[in-house]
């Protein structure tokens, strides 16, 4: 996992997370379209590929900023 990575995040079903930092098996995540950070283990982290997720509102399936699916 690096950082600027998106991922979902166990726990919070639905949601894109971006990758701020890594350190010792925790990563330090924030929510795509919001600003809220979140220290989670990175192990609840799954890699989530641009196309599955809304770039502006950061809801997984959402597709309305425009990205060509």
């Amino acid at each position: 996992m690096r950082r600027g990575m998106t991922v979902t995040v166990r726990g919070y079903r639905g949601i894109a997370f971006r990758v701020k930092r890594v350190r010792q098996g925790r990563a330090l995540v924030y929510m795509v379209g919001d600003d809220r950070e979140f220290n989670v283990d990175v192990e609840d982290c799954t890699n989530l590929p641009r196309k599955d997720y809304c770039g502006v509102c950061g809801q997984v399936g959402c597709t309305c900023d425009g990205l060509e699916r």
